[in-house]
């Protein structure tokens, strides 16, 4: 065989092109609404916040201190951890299906998808657990086929920083327990202290989300079993018909159609010959995709929230290509599905920079990405031209998503505050610290406009407010100059301490 078709050899120059078309993303994109409310986080260090745990803001933390406060900064562990997940991927191939083209398919597959594409250049904290969960997988895997004690215990360890890291790690903790069952050799790990000492080690790591939620009501917990569970915004089927038709447009049509097959035909399969490896990818992957398809039959399940349920039907799913080389009608498939998911990733990423898709602004998710940048500088230059008494001390913002991404542009020159929330636990929030220390000065009031009414909600509690205009912010570059940005800006020449005169903000969570 031609060495530069070993699959090790793909496999680097697939890994090495994607991680250079990602950074090219994650030095030229701006930052989404969420990747610069997870930043807010890691100024304010906690033991947990109220929408997911914290090792996002502690990674976020750490990697701001090395590289500064910018894209680079915020992006690099997303970047880092995209390349760890194929070299992983490829690793579970030759030590648990003894295959090296089936992690090879697996590369292939998850490189395919936007949805790992995505996470592979934004930082969110599903890029943070599926590297914990392959971690764990790795690790259980190592303890019941070496028979070792420590792999079980570090296993122990990476189930734990999933759970640091979101909520969704928990579904992995009974699929494990389903495998031993399933599995005669298995069974014996339930009379091993290493296996119990694994599940000890995980509840310690997740101590600090329990005890913040003890003392905030339980918020965090609260908040997440109604929005995964029980917010019925939809009719069941309807709920159903968008899970499956979110999962066909982020995995790509073809690939996601063949993660499903090999999923039946793998289920088949081991009714009929039993595979330890197979068994343990399947049960640990597939199940989870099956749950939020139940939950959406409840309420809306996000594209992303299935995201760890793909790990393991990758290399499923590669296991079985590797297989069927005689059968190139299916080979042939697969390849057009990893192509066209490929092209789909570049055309997107491609509409970043460039709108060449006809598609409506305000519709666009790659639009907004370009235009808080322009928003933020129109706001300054129009701060910048009142009159030396009447500049801004600060900004005072309508919404989180808004606050967040304005905080992040002005983080050194202008203290930029959500003011108002629905939720008081974001860190976003103006303080009554800081809301004593803008006491007598100007500050600006942003709302998302035109004629927005959140500056009647406020009324005069925080100052009389005198409207200096509405920006109007269109896609640079676009075509179309319909705005996909509008913001009503107002001046409140000075400030009024109104949190201290008002009661604390009720517990609103859903």
């Amino acid at each position: 065989m031609n060495r530069f078709r070993r699959p090790g050899q793909i496999v680097f120059w697939v890994l090495g092109l994607v991680f250079v078309f990602h950074v090219v993303l994650a030095l030229k994109a701006g930052l989404v609404a969420d990747e610069a409310y997870y930043w807010t986080w890691s100024l304010h260090p906690a033991l947990s916040y109220f929408d997911h745990p914290p090792m996002i803001a502690w990674i976020l933390w750490l990697s701001t201190h090395l590289f500064g406060t910018n894209r680079w900064g915020i992006r690099f562990p997303s970047l880092l951890i995209s390349v760890l997940i194929g070299v992983f991927l490829y690793r579970m191939a030759k030590e648990m299906l003894r295959d090296r083209w089936a992690g090879l398919w697996a590369v292939f597959l998850v490189s395919a998808t936007l949805l790992f594409s995505a996470g592979s250049f934004l930082i969110t904290p599903d890029s943070i657990v599926i590297l914990f969960f392959l971690l764990t997988l790795l690790s259980f895997w190592r303890a019941i086929d070496r028979n070792s004690g420590r792999e079980m215990l570090l296993s122990g360890l990476w189930f734990g920083l999933g759970l640091l890291s979101k909520y969704t790690m928990v579904l992995l903790g009974p699929l494990l327990v389903l495998f031993l069952l399933l599995d005669p050799r298995g069974r014996s790990w339930f009379r091993r202290p290493s296996l119990w000492g694994a599940g000890a080690l995980a509840l310690l790591l997740f101590t600090p989300v329990i005890l913040w939620n003890s003392q905030h009501a339980w918020a965090s917990f609260r908040f997440q079993w109604h929005h995964g569970m029980q917010a019925h915004q939809m009719a069941p089927l309807d709920g159903l018909s968008d899970y499956l038709g979110g999962q066909l447009g982020v995995m790509t049509p073809i690939v996601y159609l063949i993660l499903l097959g090999a999923g039946v035909v793998a289920g088949i399969r081991l009714f009929r010959t039993p595979s330890r490896p197979l068994l343990f990818l399947w049960v640990t992957s597939y199940p989870i995709l099956l749950f939020f398809a139940y939950s959406s039959l409840k309420a809306k399940v996000e594209a992303n929230w299935p995201v760890e349920g793909y790990l393991g039907a990758f290399l499923v799913t590669g296991a079985l290509l590797a297989e069927w080389e005689r059968r190139p009608w299916i080979l042939r498939t697969a390849l057009a599905g990893v192509a066209l998911g490929i092209f789909a990733n570049l055309l997107v990423g491609l509409q970043v920079f460039w709108p060449l898709l006809p598609i409506d602004p305000n519709v666009d998710p790659t639009g907004r990405m370009a235009g808080f940048r322009t928003e933020d500088r129109e706001i300054r230059a129009l701060a910048e031209s009142l009159p030396e008494d009447q500049r801004p001390s600060a900004w005072l913002v309508d919404g989180y998503s808004n606050a967040s991404l304005l905080k992040f542009r002005e983080y050194g020159r202008t203290p930029v505050y959500e003011i108002h929330p629905k939720r008081p636990f974001r860190t976003t929030v103006l303080s009554e610290k800081e809301a004593r220390s803008l006491v007598g000065k100007p500050v600006l009031l942003i709302q998302n406009g035109p004629g927005g009414g959140f500056y009647r909600e406020l009324g005069d509690r925080y100052g009389t407010m005198r409207f200096l205009g509405t920006l109007h912010i269109p896609r640079r570059g676009a075509r179309d100059q319909t705005p996909i940005l509008e913001q009503d800006v107002y001046l409140i020449p000075a400030f009024r301490d109104g949190l201290s005169r008002e009661p604390p903000p009720p517990l609103k969570m859903f």
